[in-house]
């Protein structure tokens, strides 16, 4: 499908600070002492005064941040409270049904209309599958919001997919972070394919560290909190090449963050080498795709041809 084929009018969702040339990005999510140039905050992350002066210092800075909902962080309090509940069983629930939505909902508007032109994006309130998101997403965008809306592959269906394509500039593709590596790599490839009808959408996949993968079926962007590995398991260090894990570092180079104060080994040291290894990566990331589609001639999502079989 050409890009003409899209709806006519397209639905821009908000974030002033977005730039569609602006392609394959990584967003660190996760709370750090030391941030890259692409932030991810959610907004259970941001419940008081406090933490909002967080958010106002990285744009004040001049940092891209992507808002998330929360709805994960939500979903999982809710799944913890009531056993016997899986988290999917628990995504599905209509936001009615999950405990804290109309706080979280709240404060999610809030903190939209008071920074949404500074933000780069903000992600819907993607709670209850697809009939429940879009009656919540209406009632952002009757409130004057313009949210990311959010894609689930496994049970959403692919119509929906096509559906979100035709009307919004952007889309966010959810079911990645907890899939095993196969499906994973599934769904990337699939999405890829999907993309293809589609040049210009923009989609964002939610969970997805920068790999190896983003070379040959990359997203636009992606965010994932496993930048701070080292602040979570401070004997491992993975060290890559070209995106791709190659080894791990010896224990001798890990950090003491029982010196949170030390200049070169401590924790401010330890998310200072985290943000500059995030930089690193979307630069080669960035790099990498530019002079591959340089030598091939051919976009990161070149058009469907005639003689290729049509997608179901």
């Amino acid at each position: 499908m050409s890009p003409a084929q899209r709806g006519t009018v397209l639905k821009k969702t908000g974030g002033g600070a977005f730039d569609p040339a602006d392609r394959h990005l990584y967003f660190a999510a996760g709370d750090s002492e030391h941030y890259p140039h692409h932030v991810l905050l959610a907004t259970n992350d941001l419940l008081t005064a406090g933490h909002e002066r967080k958010l106002t210092a990285l744009l004040d800075a001049g940092h891209r941040v992507l808002l998330d909902s929360g709805i994960f962080w939500l979903t999982n309090q809710y799944k913890r409270d009531h056993p016997g509940i899986s988290m999917d069983e628990a995504l599905r629930l209509p936001p009615e049904k999950i405990d804290g939505f109309d706080a979280l909902y709240a404060r999610y508007v809030e903190l939209v209309q008071r920074h949404g032109d500074r933000l780069w994006g903000y992600i819907e309130l993607d709670q209850g599958g697809r009939d429940n998101k879009i009656r919540t997403r209406a009632r952002l965008e009757g409130e004057g919001l313009a949210p990311i809306p959010v894609y689930h592959p496994l049970v959403d269906g692919w119509e929906y997919f096509d559906e979100l394509a035709q009307q919004y500039d952007r889309i966010c593709f959810g079911n990645v972070v907890q899939a095993p590596a196969p499906v994973r790599l599934r769904l990337l490839h699939t999405l890829w394919e999907r993309h293809r009808r589609y040049p210009d959408l923009w989609v964002h996949v939610l969970g997805l560290t920068v790999n190896e993968w983003c070379l040959a079926v990359p997203p636009d962007s992606c965010d994932s909190s496993t930048w701070l590995g080292p602040l979570r398991w401070p004997d491992v260090r993975i060290d890559s090449a070209l995106l791709r894990k190659v080894g791990v570092v010896d224990r001798g180079f890990a950090y003491d963050l029982d010196q949170p104060a030390h200049p070169e080994r401590g924790r401010t040291a330890c998310c200072l080498m985290c943000a500059q290894t995030v930089e690193a990566t979307t630069t080669v990331w960035r790099l990498a795709r530019t002079t591959r589609d340089g030598l091939l001639q051919q976009p990161a999502y070149p058009p469907v041809t005639e003689t290729e079989n049509p997608l179901p």
